[in-house]
């Protein structure tokens, strides 16, 4: 990671400006106070901390550099690393609106390619789909469309023929795997 941070961005940082996405960064900077030792090696302890020297450095060095770090488990992060951030956003789950919205979108872009898919929108079978997916995340809500249209070898060869009610059992299936602890 070291390598990475100081060689190839830095590299690349020389350059012009950088935007570096640390995507799942609970992964490179795991949150030390949690961590212990016994469980856990030393090196997982001098990972996060080379993160931190190596984030430090480029920031210091290269101004144009703009680092932005994702985590679908916050609470695992370093706190040094927050700590660090100019900015923190939550991005919470959809309200029934945007549920909606992504809904369709999904299903605009499967429709597109399989045009009789368009009367789920249409149906009492979404509406319901929506209701049901309350809690539930966008990517979570984009795979249990793509997910309805497994249930039969006829949809999975052609989307066109994906129904509402597949959709519903999809959405019921996101939120089963949600509540069993399934992360998205």
């Amino acid at each position: 990671m070291r390598r990475l941070l100081q060689e190839t961005v830095a590299d690349r940082a020389a350059m012009g400006p950088v935007v570096l996405l640390l995507d799942e960064v609970e992964t490179l900077a795991a949150d030390r106070y949690r961590l212990s030792l016994e469980a856990n090696p030393i090196d997982v302890h001098r990972a996060t901390d080379a993160v931190l020297a190596s984030l430090d450095d480029l920031a210091r060095r290269f101004p144009s550099l703009l680092v932005l770090a994702t985590s679908n488990f916050p609470e695992a992060v370093d706190a040094a690393l927050l700590s660090r951030a100019d900015l923190i956003e939550t991005i919470a789950v959809p309200n029934r609106e945007g549920i909606e919205m992504i809904l369709r979108d999904t299903l605009s872009a499967l429709t597109d390619e399989w045009p009789p898919a368009t009367t789920i929108v249409a149906s009492p079978d979404f509406a319901q789909a929506v209701g049901l997916a309350q809690g539930l995340d966008g990517r979570q809500l984009r795979k249990a469309v793509i997910a309805a249209c497994a249930f039969d070898t006829a949809t999975a060869l052609d989307p066109g023929k994906l129904t509402g009610a597949a959709l519903v059992r999809s959405i019921q299936q996101a939120q089963a795997a949600a509540h069993l602890g399934g992360r998205p």
